[in-house]
């Protein structure tokens, strides 16, 4: 990573699947399904909007929505055909793969097939207290260790989840593997999202 993105995403390092700001503030990542709001009901939307309203107003915090719409890496979806194709023994089945896997091939030559995600990120940063009278005022932050800190993060996480579940949407936390592959993505928009491999970062990890 380039002296000049390190410059500009100032994070002090990522773990325990979080990532530690340069000023002390932590962040956790919420990937969240997306849901076809066209396909509802009236019914349906005005309890799907009721609940997000609902999230929102039960926060005193800032949330930070990512979403990134990016060419899909397909090459896990045709390896996995690929094995059935292997695995199945009716005739009729393996012609009926065997078609699909090249019509799947030929469609993704002419056609770029998008993958968009919903990101939710959420922070914690220690509170600043002021100190003094009328006469003059000085901010000062909350003493809190990293320990604390990580406690009142996790506490938004559950609150965000819990709630998000509620609505149909069920988020996945990123662990740690998980943001280190998010930022290298983000950072290389040449690839198709997905193709780095998982294993790699989580082997950087094991290997600190």
């Amino acid at each position: 990573m380039s002296d000049l993105t390190t410059n500009l995403i100032k994070i002090e390092d990522i773990r325990d699947d979080i990532i530690i700001m340069e000023d002390g503030s932590l962040r956790a990542i919420l990937v969240v399904p997306g849901i076809n709001f066209n396909i509802l009901g009236e019914k349906e939307r005005e309890i799907t909007i009721g609940n997000f309203k609902e999230i929102l107003d039960g926060i005193d915090f800032n949330l930070q929505i990512l979403v990134i719409s990016r060419l899909a890496y397909i090459e896990k979806y045709l390896n996995t055909l690929k094995e059935r194709l292997e695995e199945e023994t009716e005739p009729l089945i393996k012609v009926q793969l065997e078609e699909y896997i090249k019509f799947i091939k030929d469609y993704i030559e002419t056609h770029n097939v998008m993958k968009k995600i919903f990101y939710l990120i959420i922070p914690y940063q220690s509170e600043v207290v002021s100190i003094g009278g009328k006469f003059g005022k000085k901010d000062y932050k909350k003493d809190e260790n990293y320990r604390q800190k990580l406690e009142q993060l996790e506490t938004r996480v559950s609150y965000i989840s819990e709630k998000l579940s509620i609505t149909g949407l069920i988020p996945i936390r990123l662990k740690t593997g998980e943001i280190l592959q998010l930022f290298y993505e983000l950072y290389n928009p040449n690839l198709r999202w997905g193709m780095a491999p998982l294993n790699i970062f989580e082997e950087l990890i094991n290997n600190l």
